[in-house]
């Protein structure tokens, strides 16, 4: 089904650009080989004869170009390595020039000697791994959110996804399910000698059982969680109150058009600020404004949609200005997430006051700032991050996030289930309780990648970097 799993591998699987230290990688039947056409030893050894997890000192003889490379070469062979094939990795000085040769020479092996190496496609080390049991798909889903993760939390949601959190949880489901049917199929075997193996009410009751754990695996909360481009954080206020000034400031970099003309951000700009140790996702809207322009009026429905979508709101007052009208025009509907009050252009007037704040805003954490003298900004800051640590944002979902092929499957799952119970309770013959259960065990096998196609292995593991 897989024929190119028989070629071996290879690829940089540390970030491109220059540094100290570099991987490259190469795994399958004759990664051994391959790298012995060039290896040359500091002393006397047999790379076919070692040990698992050895590491060898010594260098990398190009003809081609008369140079000897100093390397280290760490050997894992099948089946104990990550992938369970043979796998040689070299450790080198991180030069984009110097590993461009090591490839080109490990690739002429190709030609020379009749090697079946290649390049590897993105994710299929990875792949690898999976097809030859060592992890299940989830895993190497976990594996992909480990290399994107950005922050603490991400990185434990995805370890504890990569320890088997969620395959543990689809296997239980996925065990009752299969013990409920083959029970099933048993008594339809046995219906015309009288013998109830399983009786209707018992039936019913697994069948409950089963779509309880599923939706509850399903309905997991989705809203809250860290995504990997950080918090959503959207400035939000009316035009020319300083949201583009402010967030360039933030950012420390020109991110928003800056003009002393009123409405001048038409779209949404974003721009990633990471302050604590914690990402987070700087939206700066279109200035809310009765505006009969219609580019301006679409500008601010997109706002608006953001907005509903915010985990954090930061609304940008003009402390010059009243700042009850303000709030009354900036139509900010339900305020009920976690709100960041902010009066901006303190350096021009600091005659607005808490105590002048709208009612509704005053349960709200308010600072001063001013995006041209940088005061109140580190304050400001101190604010996200402890939205954050203050737990007001579910950072730490109970369980790893679900990829959209996972959720489908599961969703299907759980409809198959419904199926089945409707069946029971309309009295049906156990063979369609049972047809239903089976596709139900299929849909969980798709999950952890017990039934699969290749279809959907190849779309799922593109989405890796090259060398993983």
């Amino acid at each position: 089904m897989y024929p190119e799993i028989q070629d071996t591998i290879v690829a940089v699987s540390t970030p491109s650009g220059m540094s100290l230290h570099a991987i490259i990688k190469i795994s399958g039947p004759e990664a051994i080989q391959c790298i012995k056409d060039y290896f040359v030893p500091a002393s006397s050894v047999d790379l076919e004869t070692v040990p698992a997890y050895t590491s060898v000192r010594g260098h990398f003889h190009i003809p081609k170009e008369y140079i000897d490379i100093p390397l280290v070469l760490y050997i894992m062979k099948r089946p104990h390595s990550y992938t369970k094939e043979d796998v040689v990795e070299i450790h080198t000085t991180g030069s984009s020039a110097l590993l461009e040769m090591l490839l080109d020479a490990l690739l002429s092996c190709k030609i020379q000697t009749r090697k079946n190496i290649r390049l590897s496609r993105p994710g299929e080390f990875t792949k690898r791994a999976f097809l030859h049991g060592r992890i299940d798909l989830t895993q190497a889903e976990a594996t992909m959110r480990i290399i994107r993760a950005q922050t603490d939390h991400e990185l434990s949601v995805a370890v504890a996804q990569l320890s088997g959190a969620v395959s543990k949880q689809i296997k239980h489901i996925q065990d009752e399910t299969v013990s409920l049917c083959s029970q099933i199929e048993a008594a339809i075997d046995f219906s015309d000698q009288d013998i109830e193996l399983i009786s209707a009410v018992e039936i019913m009751n697994r069948l409950e059982a089963l779509k309880k754990n599923t939706a509850r695996l399903l309905s997991r909360p989705e809203t809250g969680k860290v995504s990997p481009e950080g918090i959503d954080t959207v400035l939000y206020g009316k035009p020319n109150v300083g949201k583009s000034s402010l967030i360039n400031a933030l950012l420390g970099r020109r991110r928003s058009l800056v003009s002393e003309i009123p409405g001048t951000t038409r779209d949404v700009v974003t721009g990633i600020l990471e302050t604590g140790g914690i990402h987070f996702r700087l939206t700066d809207t279109a200035g809310v404004d009765d505006a009969r322009d219609v580019v301006l009026s679409k500008a601010m429905e997109k706002a608006q949609s953001v907005l509903k979508r915010a985990q954090v709101i930061v609304l940008v007052f003009d402390g010059s200005a009243n700042l009850v009208k303000q709030f009354m025009e900036m139509k900010c509907g339900d305020l009920a997430k976690n709100v960041i009050v902010v009066i901006n252009k303190c350096d021009l007037q600091k005659n607005a006051s808490h105590g002048e704040l709208p009612a509704e805003l005053k349960k709200y954490p308010v600072v001063h700032t001013s995006a041209l003298t940088g005061e109140g900004l580190e304050r400001l800051k101190g604010m996200l991050t402890e939205t954050i640590l203050g737990g007001r944002i579910n950072t730490l979902p109970v369980l790893p996030v679900l990829h959209v092929h996972q959720r489908e499957a599961l969703q299907r799952s759980l409809q198959l289930v419904q199926q089945a119970i409707a069946s029971a309770r309309n009295n049906e013959g156990h063979e369609f309780i049972a047809l239903d259960l089976r596709m139900a065990i299929d849909a969980l096998g798709e999950m952890v990648g017990e039934v699969t196609t290749e279809d959907i292995l190849d779309k799922i593991f593109s989405e890796f970097c090259i060398g993983k």
